[in-house]
């Protein structure tokens, strides 16, 4: 056979070109894909906060209210010589807005399988009742609750935070990503005096230069119903997006109300880690430092030992630019990170008086 009639294979060159090529084509391909991808997951959580607003809708039509932020009575004997305190574990159910949510999103079994006699927490005797007797429902991840963005993690009690009480630490529970808007300043604030509140430095409010008011927000340790709603149910936030934390970490817990569980507070923009009451904090004030694990390479930076009355977390997203709020109308929006504090700070009071133009978000 004669050498002119052998196959001609490829150079090094042009097998460099060919690579070269293929190359630049995937990194202009993978964005695409990247995006197509973070567009479905985002689809998929405004979905979930559209069945939760549809779920607290079918609520009010039945009870004549929305859920309740916490369930408890405080000065309550939750048994014998068990009084109801003001803390998390102080013997009161302390049972969160969600669990009401349980029959309307279409989780009846598990509603039945609640005991919303003893709580979330409950009275100790020696220890948490409701906690333990509730345990199982609370291992049991919820598909509407969570969002495909971030990921998904468990939360335990750290073993330190309790030493004399080890059994504390072996319950597992599912988190969450949505969270109820509980107003502007800290957990206790409809119950405390402003100027109560326990943290570092006093707050103050950069628009007047004197401490902040309270805005009645649509949740916590209250109920209203439509009628509370002056500002609009279109202008009101109801649910915005959290973040999960660590195991020891008590951020996107959804079966309590504590800051960073399924409740958020407007003194923080969205993402944003810097409080716009000039206390100085950086990220979420936790209540207790065995359930902050500070992680601000993943957006969640915190400070713990805030004490459960003046403990207060943000909201916060994955999705790239801001976050989903869910309305009160059942509407979802999706907010800039960029919002005004004025127009975030009155999308979460029900009767502030605000106008907020609809472009403003």
């Amino acid at each position: 056979m004669s050498s002119s009639s052998r196959a001609r294979g490829f150079t090094l060159i042009e097998l460099l070109v060919v690579i070269a090529i293929i190359s630049v084509l995937i990194s202009l391909l993978l964005p695409a894909v990247q995006a197509a991808r973070e567009a479905a997951r985002r689809a998929q959580c405004i979905n979930n906060m559209k069945q939760f607003g549809l779920a607290m809708h079918n609520y009010h039509e039945s009870n004549n209210c929305f859920p309740s932020g916490d369930i408890r009575k405080v000065g309550y004997p939750m048994m014998p010589g068990v009084i109801c305190g003001i803390d998390i574990f102080s013997n009161c159910q302390n049972t969160p807005w969600f669990c009401l949510m349980l029959p309307y999103i279409e989780q009846g079994n598990l509603a039945n399988s609640f005991n919303y006699q003893l709580g979330a927490e409950g009275p100790w005797n020696p220890l948490p009742m409701g906690f333990f007797a509730n345990s199982t429902v609370g291992s049991t991840k919820i598909a509407t609750f969570q969002c495909p963005s971030d990921r998904q993690n468990t939360f335990q009690i750290n073993p330190a935070y309790a030493p004399n009480a080890p059994p504390l630490a072996g319950p597992v529970f599912t988190k969450g990503n949505y969270g109820a808007s509980w107003g502007n300043t800290f957990w206790a604030q409809d119950g405390l005096a402003v100027t109560s509140w326990g943290g570092p430095a006093p707050m103050i409010d950069p628009a007047t230069g004197a401490p902040p008011t309270f805005r009645k927000s649509a949740f916590g340790f209250y109920t209203i119903g439509m009628n509370s709603l002056t500002d609009g149910s279109s202008n009101t936030v109801f649910l915005a997006e959290v973040l999960q934390g660590e195991t020891y970490d008590i951020r996107g817990l959804m079966w309590s109300t504590i800051p960073g569980g399924c409740s958020f507070f407007s003194r923080l923009a969205p993402n944003n880690p810097q409080d716009y009451y000039q206390t100085g904090i950086f990220g979420d004030f936790l209540n207790n430092s065995y359930f902050c694990v500070s992680e601000p390479g993943m957006g969640l930076p915190c400070t713990g030992n805030a004490s459960d009355q003046s403990a207060y977390a943000g909201a916060r997203s994955r999705h790239p630019g801001g976050i989903n709020v869910l309305l009160g109308d059942g509407s979802v929006r999706f907010l800039k990170n960029s919002v005004n504090m004025s127009v975030w700070l009155g999308l979460n009071t029900i009767n502030g008086g605000e106008i907020i133009s609809a472009d403003a978000y």
